[in-house]
């Protein structure tokens, strides 16, 4: 365990670079969010009569309110230096852990499958959201740490406290259960991991020990059978899919190439529950067709090489490994929400970045924009420094 971790793999060169906000960040941020608002408008305009009682806004207001506070958030965090989040990683963590386990105890909605929000004073969040983002703070601290003082650290310890912390918050989340984010966690710790110089062999214990306690909690509880009984039998045969994927398979159909013409969607008349959340894509692709969804693929591809620049330009390891999280997050968080759309991936509850009807999910998500941002501008005019990795230096 010793070896895992070499950071002398590590190499940093200088290039020239202006100071300044990635603006193409901000603009396709921006833009996404755009249209993330029109498509919760029309998407569930006949759910949220139904609802409210004739109110067919009501959804999209409460959706804009949270753009503005998300917004607000980006805002903020863009003009404060992400060195803080160094400084306060730790009892992030620790915080983050208590809610977590706050969810157990507080009361949830009547009929709740799940203990995953915390509700106060007529607000509610996801602690899970928020645990994600903090775990990728703590870990680029550790790396960094490792980084840029190896000579002064126990690697071993360092590295098994890391994976501790991890596992420890998945686990929580597991339990609740929220099966879909703690595999999206996973997914992050372990690219995280990668990216630092992490040898796969040394991984290998860890990942096992995960997919093992994924499997038991997935055998454990019937609608996770259910998911994934239904996603096998979807790949022989489309219409033995679950409804959902089905629902959102014809939905994309109905769209073709050029759409069936904006606010036109019949999926979202009832047969897509909750068109405007985690499925927001099939109607997206229904009314815009593959030339419209292709246009908001590319805008995310866009967003995420803007993240992965700002990762490799940062000023210093915490800035790196940082950014890189974020990044690795938003990636993920697209590909299995568009995966689940498109039938390739098992059903799961996870929201479209920027698009999906917000709350947690969205205004975390924009405050991480935020950070994104201010790491850019501080990879001052003149120098600045680009991580990389030697591959030959990592051993398979």
């Amino acid at each position: 365990m010793n070896t895992l971790l070499r950071t002398h793999g590590f190499h940093t060169y200088e290039m020239d670079k202006q100071a300044g906000y990635d603006v193409a960040l901000l603009l396709t941020t921006l833009l996404l969010c755009f249209c993330g608002a029109v498509f919760v408008l029309t998407s569930s305009a006949v759910h949220s009569w139904q609802i409210f009682e004739g109110n067919s806004h009501t959804i999209f207001w409460n959706h804009v309110i949270r753009l503005g506070l998300g917004l607000a958030v980006l805002i903020t965090l863009t003009f404060v230096d992400y060195h803080v989040y160094e400084k306060l990683a730790r009892p992030l963590v620790f915080f983050s852990i208590l809610l977590l386990i706050a969810v157990f105890f507080l009361p949830q909605p009547s009929g709740a499958t799940a203990k995953r929000w915390i509700y106060l004073a007529g607000f509610s969040f996801q602690p899970a959201e928020i645990a994600k983002f903090v775990l990728i703070t703590y870990l680029a601290m550790r790396f960094a740490a490792l980084r840029e003082q190896p000579f002064y650290q126990n690697e071993a310890k360092a590295l098994w406290g890391c994976m501790f912390v991890a596992a420890l918050i998945m686990l929580m989340i597991v339990i609740e259960p929220n099966l879909s984010m703690a595999l999206l966690i996973s997914g992050i710790v372990c690219l995280l991991f990668f990216i630092a110089g992490a040898k796969l062999r040394g991984l290998v214990i860890p990942a096992i020990a995960t997919l093992s306690c994924f499997t038991l909690v997935a055998a454990l509880n019937s609608y996770m059978q259910k998911r994934i009984s239904d996603f096998l039998a979807g790949i022989v045969d489309p219409f033995q899919s679950s409804y959902h994927v089905y629902q959102s398979l014809v939905g994309i159909g109905n769209g073709g190439f050029l759409g069936v013409g904006l606010g036109q969607s019949t999926q979202k008349h009832f047969f897509l529950p909750e068109p405007y959340n985690d499925f927001i894509f099939s109607i997206i692709g229904e009314e815009l067709g593959i030339l419209g969804a292709s246009a908001l693929l590319i805008c995310f591809v866009l967003l995420l090489s803007r993240g992965w620049k700002i990762a490799r330009n940062a000023p210093d390891a915490f800035g790196y490994f940082l950014a890189a999280g974020i990044t690795i997050s938003f990636a993920l968080s697209f590909v299995i929400n568009i995966g689940v759309t498109l039938g390739v991936l098992p059903a799961t509850g996870q929201p479209l970045p920027f698009i999906s009807y917000g709350g947690t999910s969205l205004m975390i998500s924009l405050g991480a924009i935020g950070v994104l941002l201010n790491i850019s501008r501080q990879a001052q005019s003149g120098k600045s420094i680009i991580h990389s990795f030697n591959s030959s230096d990592r051993l398979y």
